[in-house]
């Protein structure tokens, strides 16, 4: 990990933003898959836990508390410029979009606002190289950012049956971020106390609905040169929030009786397929 530092150079800094640029790209592709299958391969890159592993890993790999600070702000801006200018190319591409709003800029300036605020973050964080009883604590709090997300995506998975991917992810990021600063602890009493102190305090403020968190989609269907519109939110225990549509189709396909979005989509896809129709899911 050493032979891997991240210097205090201009050569050094270049490499993080082509990173965070790299990465921009390569989450809003993967945001384009499937999100309402067993799998959710855009949960991938979709989760907290992507972000708090990478993050973490690069306040690790800097060499001081300033070049913590750079590096994160880099990493995570550069990420969400080119996250969102890809963005606005494959909706000007993409039919029936209107140039307007293209780039969503006020989420861009958001996101970007939060960099900052990450970098100030990475900047504290860097001081579990002290080697002080506080180290221990600092080495705690992404872990417990880690844990939480674990918890609150296998959840999901266990209610919704989506997104696998994300929660298996997780699980790995987790045990590789454990076991480096389990390592590297010298308190680990203190280390383990406050993982577990911090993910219960989260738990109840930042998560406090873990299992009850909302999926929704969008179908467009098409049968006979008619074009038929649905949307469905649900809760991830199987409780219908909102849906629109046709109500006669729901009856035909029986919503009641389904208890996940992408049961229903493929319900609704196999009534008009088998009808000589069509029926996808929009963003």
């Amino acid at each position: 990990m050493e032979k891997i530092k991240l210097k205090d150079t201009k050569k050094s800094y270049i490499k993080v933003i082509i990173f965070g640029l790299i990465i921009g790209i390569v989450t809003e592709l993967v945001n384009l898959l499937p999100n309402n299958d067993v799998l959710g391969w855009n949960s991938i890159a979709g989760t907290f836990g992507f972000w708090i592993f990478t993050t973490t890993f690069i306040i690790y790999m800097s060499c001081s508390n300033k070049n913590a600070m750079f590096n994160t702000f880099l990493y995570l801006a550069n990420m969400c410029c080119s996250f969102y200018l890809l963005q606005g190319i494959i909706k000007f591409f993409t039919p029936n979009i209107t140039v307007d709003g293209l780039i969503e800029w006020s989420h861009l300036f958001f996101w970007i606002m939060i960099a900052m605020i990450c970098g100030i973050v990475a900047y504290v964080l860097y001081y579990w190289n002290k080697n002080t009883k506080f180290s221990n604590i600092l080495y705690a709090l992404p872990i417990a950012g880690m844990l939480l997300d674990t918890i609150n995506n296998c959840l999901k998975f266990y209610y919704s049956h989506t997104q696998l991917l994300g929660a298996i992810l997780d699980v790995i990021f987790l045990i590789l971020m454990f076991g480096l600063f389990m390592k590297k602890s010298n308190r680990k009493i203190i280390f383990i106390i406050t993982i577990i102190v911090v993910a219960i305090i989260g738990n109840f403020t930042i998560f406090p609905k873990s299992h009850n968190l909302a999926t929704e989609a969008t179908i467009v269907s098409e049968l006979d040169g008619k074009v038929e519109t649905f949307y469905i939110k649900m809760k991830d225990n199987g409780e219908i929030i909102e849906k629109k549509g046709n109500e006669e189709i729901y009856k035909e396909i029986e919503i009641t009786s389904l208890k996940s979005v992408p049961e229903i989509v493929h319900a609704l896809q196999d009534y008009y397929e088998s009808k000589g129709g069509s029926c996808s899911t929009r963003k």
